[in-house]
């Protein structure tokens, strides 16, 4: 059922977009619609890797093409390249400037 919504931009002005990771994000999954797959390419992991390395998670290539996210606290899990770009994009649109990052267990 569509829900009709006014959104007031003036009071409630949208975020300055300055990250190139933000600036990507959108493209990055206009593709995956596009094609009707999620395949990350080097270029995408490597802005996700960029900004989560910002917000506190290490992005660590593994020779199984698979990659290790890494807390600060030193919580790691291994996750696919898509998974480590989805989980750059969950960041990015849950961002909240007033609360640190989500420890390593709900990020991916």
């Amino acid at each position: 059922m569509p829900v009709h919504a006014i959104y007031d931009l003036l009071a409630d002005a949208p975020s300055p977009i300055d990250d190139p990771f933000a600036l990507a994000a959108r493209r990055i999954t206009s593709a995956w619609l596009d094609a009707h797959e999620v395949v990350a390419t080097p270029d995408d992991l490597r802005l996700a890797s960029e900004f989560l390395r910002r917000v506190g998670l290490t992005v660590e290539a593994l020779p199984t093409g698979r990659v290790r996210l890494v807390s600060q606290a030193g919580r790691e899990t291994v996750v696919s390249r898509e998974t480590a770009v989805m989980t750059a994009i969950r960041r990015l649109v849950t961002q909240d400037p007033q609360h640190p990052a989500r420890d390593i267990g709900h990020a991916a």
